[in-house]
């Protein structure tokens, strides 16, 4: 195994945003952009990140979740664009969707909760597009809106996959902050019993080493996050 650092000095943010653009879960969220007709960028961008808070404990691979999202979106997108311009609600439809998922359907009520918790977010923000600059009061109003706080690792998934959207339908890379951590999981905690050689006393002692990490590479945490599980979890067995 290489260790962590010396790994990173190859890496710069440019070179971070290329490997972003090769992860399987981008090329599904692209594919599914482009073949969508009556394109609207805020519903787009909302459907992601309502997926990206309910991605947890899925049954496969996120890629294949995600290219499963995609695909389902596509098919019923004129339905979603109309729910929408009705100001309705797609909780029910959006939980049907998770009892028939192949990929995600586990503890799927709790998931409904989560989806009932955010879809209130429609009451007053319609315009998500608004935050690609401000991702750091988009992460507080997730935070916020889902009861929880602002590190949890959907919540930050959430603007990880917000800033995929938001690179697809403006071709312009976004900028992620520093103050935005990387999702803690099992992959990370991994990472970093490996290369500190002891177990995490708890998930913010993760959060502060990845971060202290961003800052000296200058590489932001979301976009390290990527580094970390496209390509370095390859140098571990």
């Amino acid at each position: 195994m290489i260790p962590l650092e010396k790994f990173l000095s190859e890496y710069d943010i440019q070179k971070a945003k290329e490997l972003e653009h090769q992860d399987p879960q981008f090329l599904a969220l692209e594919k599914c952009w482009w073949n969508i007709q009556n394109k609207d960028t805020n519903l787009f961008l909302f459907l992601v990140i309502q997926c990206s808070l309910v991605s947890y404990q899925i049954a496969w691979s996120g890629e294949l979740r995600r290219t499963e999202f995609g695909e389902k979106i596509q098919k019923d997108w004129n339905t979603l664009l109309d729910i929408r311009n009705k100001d309705q609600s797609n909780t029910e439809r959006r939980f049907n969707f998770l009892k028939t998922s192949k990929n995600n359907k586990r503890i799927y009520n709790i998931k409904k909760s989560r989806i009932e918790k955010f879809n209130k977010l429609l009451n007053t923000e319609k315009n998500f597009l608004q935050y690609h600059n401000n991702l750091e009061k988009l992460n507080n109003i997730l935070a916020k809106t889902m009861n929880t706080q602002p590190y949890s690792k959907t919540i930050v998934f959430a603007i990880k996959m917000f800033g995929y959207a938001y690179t697809i339908i403006s071709w312009k890379d976004i900028d992620y902050p520093m103050s935005i951590n990387t999702p803690v999981d099992s992959r990370l905690k991994k990472i970093y019993k490996i290369n500190k050689n002891r177990e995490p006393i708890n998930e913010l002692e993760i959060c502060n080493y990845f971060w202290k990490l961003s800052k000296k590479f200058q590489i932001p945490p979301l976009d390290l996050d990527a580094i970390l599980w496209l390509d370095y979890r390859k140098t571990i067995k």
